[in-house]
């Protein structure tokens, strides 16, 4: 209930607004005074939504217990009553916010109109506040959200974080764009010991003065680790590990792959896909594997070339996963190419088909690891034969995954997508055609393909674009809308944003 008090050295006119309030406003509360040291009293016990008070009192002005007031509750709304028209008593109320001046010659009810306005004021500010609240607390909990989406699109996608700012209010705690080291949990039993792990390490490290943050990745944790000061981290952080896996429960089987040195930004994703491979084999009795990714993985194998794979794996586009295979490997030559694609290779597979789906399959008496690293192939023809044969048995066999309804689902909306992207395609224009809700046929996309319709839309018309500007001379505007962009400048201003240069430049480099 909103309160009023009334300030006057007359009792008869505190008496009579009193009445003229509660007769016109009932569900206040109004209280009066004679004297500005007895409202200050009254100020002390209790918070008053506005103040109606007299200028000219003894002892204490009107003006002087405004300044009281504002001082002590900037939000309440004072009315200040005079009988003389001066400006210098306007003026002084002016310093102040929310504050009216008001003639006692004026009729009553310009004051009781002075005083709605004053409560809706304050009503409002209350609200305001109330709504910032919510909004603050929504921020708060959307935060951890937010960081592992920001991380997924570097690791997973290979998008930069935001600015240094947008970081640190996000509540990332490395620096885009410096080098850093990489830790990387194997599979821990059970998932549920994932998040203290977690809060253990960073507790750790950020205790000796280590910048870091986590990812949480399907099976795993990744740790990214900086330096301010450019001390000696592979052995600190190896010595805070080795650390933790003492502590910890042994049942938990807890591991890591660790980068030998730190790496350059711009790779932190493929070297990541690296030490995720290697975590996935640490041994029980070295529980921690000290790995330089980016030398033995090979610099033509990039992440667009990692991204095509798991959409043809998705799509289960043999044929397309095969040519992307083949192309690859030629770049290093064969056998210099193949342990690379082969890592990457493992690594979707594991993480398409569960971690345990390649222990028992075997092709023409190898196991499927001796088809990717260990066989004695002489030629790449015949290392490519086993590797489809492998691909066929594990898609088609009793092993894989049957389709479900939303994978034939989202088999078709792939299709459509690929044969109609150069058209200008929608998610609500795909609903409209496939007689799906629009709202749910989003939700069911992005949670099995990982990305949402509208990104995927424009990834692969990214992906025919830089196919164009490779394998043709057509200019950038044909381009652009050949590959269903509404205009060159925003297919610039995208290509930019997924690639991280200009299609010119992209062109100049290839």
């Amino acid at each position: 209930m909103s309160r009023i008090l009334l300030v006057d050295d007359e009792p008869l006119i505190t008496r009579t607004l009193h009445t003229l309030i509660l007769d016109e406003m009932p569900d206040v509360e109004v209280y009066g005074v004679n004297s500005a040291l007895q409202a200050m009293e009254m100020l002390k016990r209790n918070v008053y939504d506005i103040v109606v008070t007299d200028v000219s009192m003894p002892r204490v002005s009107g003006l002087e217990l405004l300044d009281h007031i504002k001082k002590l509750c900037p939000i309440c709304y004072v009315i200040v009553l005079t009988a003389y028209d001066s400006f210098d008593y306007a003026y002084k109320t002016l310093q102040y916010e929310d504050v009216r001046f008001i003639l006692k010659i004026e009729p009553p009810q310009m004051i009781l109109d002075a005083i709605r306005g004053g409560l809706d004021k304050v009503r409002q500010y209350f609200s305001v506040t109330q709504d910032n609240q919510r909004i603050r607390q929504y921020l708060k909990d959307a935060l951890p959200l937010l960081r592992q989406t920001l991380l997924e699109r570097l690791l997973r996608f290979g998008e930069d974080l935001p600015d240094r700012a947008i970081c640190e209010s996000s509540g990332i705690g490395i620096v885009p764009g410096q080098d850093t080291l990489l830790a990387v949990t194997g599979p821990m039993k059970p998932q549920e010991k994932r998040q203290e792990i977690c809060f253990l390490a960073l507790s750790m490290l950020r205790d000796r003065g280590l910048m870091a943050e986590v990812w949480y990745s399907e099976s795993s944790l990744v740790f990214l680790i900086q330096s301010e000061d450019g001390a000696d981290m592979p052995s600190v952080i190896l010595g805070q590990l080795d650390r933790l896996i003492e502590g910890a429960d042994s049942a938990i089987g807890l591991s890591f792959a660790v980068s030998s040195r730190p790496v350059p930004w711009a790779r932190v994703a493929e070297a990541v896909s690296v030490l995720e491979s290697y975590a996935h084999h640490a041994l029980e009795s070295n529980r921690i594997v000290l790995r330089d990714p980016l030398a033995e993985r090979k610099r033509s194998i990039t992440f667009g070339d990692a991204f095509r794979w798991r959409r043809d794996m998705e799509q289960r586009n043999l044929s397309g996963l095969m040519d992307s295979i083949r192309s690859c490997v030629l770049l290093e030559g064969y056998p210099q190419g193949r342990n690379g694609c082969a890592l990457l290779l493992q690594m979707h597979l594991r993480e398409r088909f569960q971690a345990d789906c390649l222990d028992g399959v075997k092709v023409d008496g190898y196991t499927a690891e001796s088809v990717l690293f260990h066989g004695s192939f002489d030629s790449l023809e015949e290392w490519m034969a086993k590797v489809r044969t492998l691909l066929e048995t594990l898609f088609m066999g009793s092993r894989a995954r049957r389709l479900t309804e939303t994978d034939d689902m989202l088999d078709r909306i792939n299709r459509y997508i690929q044969e109609h992207f150069p058209q200008q395609i929608s998610l609500t224009q795909i609903a409209e055609h496939f007689n799906y809700n629009s709202s749910y046929l989003s939700r069911i996309y992005k949670q099995n393909m990982r990305e949402g319709l509208s990104e995927h839309i424009v990834r692969t018309r990214i992906e025919a674009a830089c196919q164009m500007l490779q394998g043709s001379n057509r200019s950038i505007n044909e381009i652009a809308e050949g590959c269903g962009f509404q205009s060159t400048k925003y297919f610039i201003t995208v290509f930019k944003r997924v690639k991280g240069m200009t299609p010119k430049g992209w062109r100049e480099m290839r």
